[in-house]
């Protein structure tokens, strides 16, 4: 008996932990989140930085402070891969005329992905679609580029 609650209760521990696919962990390149929107919050939450509804069903929202600084992490969930890229695309050309409070942005190839990166707000933004996901991630100036690729190493893998 003692064999089988054993095997079971490490089932469960590995399905878990396999599963898990956390994109807003606790901690993060030594920030700590502080707050994490879901739901109704997270589209009510975006939909109101644009001043209009924009965010589909699923949204998540996070934001980490720490002593290097400040970040936040916007997740936009789509049905495929195809509709998330489609967003991607339409939401880059609407800030690359630099008729937004986002200036100077550009596209890149960044770990094997194509990235649009633009400044506004203090800090540095970027923006880029991995399978079904859309992410919007704003850092501060000093560490955004290294936030960036660790953050894509997390979400990638």
């Amino acid at each position: 008996m003692k064999q089988i609650f054993t095997f079971l209760f490490l089932s469960l521990v590995f399905i878990n932990c396999s599963t898990n696919n956390d994109n807003l962990p606790e901690e993060f390149w030594g920030m700590k989140l502080q707050r994490k929107l879901t739901g109704k919050e997270a589209k009510d939450f975006v939909d109101k930085l644009h001043f209009q509804n924009v965010a589909t069903e699923k949204n998540e929202v996070g934001i980490y402070k720490g002593e290097v600084g400040n970040a936040a992490v916007y997740i936009t969930y789509y049905s495929d891969e195809k509709n998330a890229y489609q967003d991607f695309r339409k939401m880059t050309e609407k800030i690359s005329p630099e008729n937004s409070m986002f200036v100077r942005g550009t596209y890149h190839n960044i770990n094997n992905k194509q990235v649009y990166s633009c400044l506004g707000l203090g800090q540095v933004h970027y923006v880029f679609a991995h399978k079904n996901l859309l992410f919007w991630v704003s850092a501060d100036p000093n560490f955004s580029r290294n936030f960036l690729d660790e953050y894509m190493k997390l979400v990638m893998n």
